[in-house]
């Protein structure tokens, strides 16, 4: 009987071990389809922030999508062509993503650039410059010039001549 016991906790121990030892790879879904942001053009701010937040989204999914790939890659014997492979294909996909990013982008820029020139000219409108006065000329200092000041060329400075230049 002690016998028996002692076979039977030996093939539990037996089986449990294989089982440890039997570990299945994880399931990795690369079928993932990425939502990319559509790509009519874009007429308005919050057009623009939604177009920005799909953008994001879809960097997320192609990021997770090559980490799987990669995952998938370091399994296989040719690791280095799969990899070079899951690399253009996130290039490519990251690529369509960023020309729409670019122009949502350029809208928001020009937007802004634009609000900001309707706003100096509303200020130039409610506060406009003074007029010079056309009697007097004068210069920064307040004073008035003559005519004869404008008429007469200013003479150049010539340089001392020093001991310590002469001769050389």
């Amino acid at each position: 009987m002690n016998w028996f016991r002692s076979n039977r906790i030996y093939s539990v121990m037996v089986v449990a071990l294989c089982s440890a030892c039997a570990s299945t790879r994880p399931v990795v879904d690369t079928n993932v389809t990425i939502d990319f942001p559509p790509s009519e053009r874009v007429e308005s701010v919050e057009q623009a922030d939604r177009v920005l937040a799909a953008v994001t989204l879809s960097r997320a999914q192609i990021d997770w999508r090559y980490h799987q790939k990669e995952q998938i890659c370091y399994t296989r014997f040719f690791m280095n062509d799969c990899l070079l492979d899951a690399k253009t294909e996130r290039r490519l996909d990251l690529a369509k993503v960023k020309k729409i990013e670019v122009e949502a982008n350029y809208f928001k820029r020009r937007n802004t650039v634009e609000e900001m020139d309707r706003s100096l000219v509303e200020h130039n409108v409610a506060n406009p410059l003074p007029e010079p006065k056309a009697e007097e000329d004068t210069d920064a200092a307040g004073t008035v010039k003559n005519e004869s000041d404008k008429a007469m060329p200013s003479e150049p400075v010539k340089p001392v001549e020093t001991d310590s230049n002469v001769g050389h």
